[in-house]
């Protein structure tokens, strides 16, 4: 059985071998405010779409292994052209690297699919109204021959791929806060000048339910919370990034499913406080795993790792009582 890859995990990979890994075998993603400003942007265009010029659909191909939706195919001169939308600028009116593979990718799928010769594909870049068209020759099939193999290399191993080498990749990708670039590189340059790489802000409320007996569950798009002491109190999903359940709450299986769907993390806490455990969508992080299980069998790396953690407490220490002493020494002026 054929286990397909996506087109957009292509694009990931010419980006950064680490986000392709990320993405698409530890399934971490992060979805920031210019990956929704470019799912509005393909929202306004299925709005748009002319079914004389314009059809969107998916596309699979066990020759290739790779499943994907192209955003858009019309017809030019007698010839069958896709077309891949980009919210953000060109590369000096040529395409980017990555944006460059998705088409090629989306072309092949393209070829197997209607049995025409494509010859062409087209990005059109919104952000300066540029559209950069590309040829699909043989060197074209080459590189992505040569992408969907590297892939598969990634997929069968355990280790990350090192961060990438061009640090401005960094800035502008949305897993920055789960990869830690930038500690990885100050791991092995401790005096190197680092980067200031800050995740944007969750604008998304946090559900505390502290009432025993209380129950969450799924009304339409909105999560119902159900406390025997108060009426019933509704929230949009798409407002809510966490539910914390505190001690014997109840939270439904239904629920759970739009959690999943909306990216929602699910935590329980004791009636002590005590923290119980945690839920999110996903299908687990066995490669880290294997990481951690084998950092624990390297005496040299447990002891480094003691010694920061002693050290990161007791500097934590030292600036609560400075900071307490500094308090004291003003009230008693006062």
């Amino acid at each position: 059985m054929t286990e397909y890859l996506s087109v957009h995990s292509l694009h990931a990979l010419a980006y950064c071998e680490r986000l392709f890994y990320l993405e698409e075998i530890e399934r971490l993603r992060i979805a920031d405010a210019a990956v929704y400003a470019g799912r509005r942007l393909h929202i306004e265009l299925e709005k748009e779409d002319d079914e004389l010029d314009r059809v969107s659909f998916s596309l699979q191909s066990e020759k290739w292994g790779l499943i994907g939706k192209i955003d858009c195919i019309r017809r030019r001169d007698g010839q069958l052209i896709p077309y891949e939308h980009k919210r953000g600028r060109s590369a000096n009116s040529k395409s980017w690297p990555s944006d460059r593979l998705q088409i090629i990718a989306y072309a092949a799928l393209l070829t197997e699919q209607t049995g025409n010769n494509i010859i062409e594909g087209r990005i059109r870049y919104h952000a300066d109204n540029k559209t950069v068209r590309i040829p699909i020759n043989e060197e074209a099939i080459k590189e992505l021959e040569a992408a969907t193999t590297r892939a598969r290399e990634l997929q069968s191993s355990v280790e990350r791929p090192p961060v990438a080498a061009n640090e401005r990749l960094c800035v502008r990708c949305s897993l920055a806060p789960a990869c830690l670039p930038e500690e990885t590189r100050l791991a092995k340059e401790p005096e190197r000048k680092t980067l200031k790489l800050f995740p944007s802000e969750d604008s998304r409320q946090t559900i505390h339910v502290l009432s025993h007996g209380s129950q969450v569950g799924k009304k339409g798009d909105r999560i119902e919370v159900t406390s025997p002491e108060e009426s019933s109190r509704l929230f949009p999903a798409n407002e809510v990034g966490q539910i914390v359940l505190h001690g014997f709450s109840q939270i439904s299986t239904q629920m759970l499913g739009l959690c999943s769907e909306k990216e929602i993390g699910v935590h329980w806490i004791s009636g002590g406080g005590r923290y119980l455990g945690s839920w999110q969508a996903g299908s687990g992080s066995v490669q880290r795993r294997i990481r951690q299980y084998r950092a624990l069998t390297d005496e040299k790396l447990k002891l480094y790792l003691a010694k920061k953690l002693v050290e990161a407490k007791v500097r934590s220490q030292l600036s609560f009582l400075l900071r307490a002493s500094r308090e004291s020494g003003r009230n008693s002026t006062q």
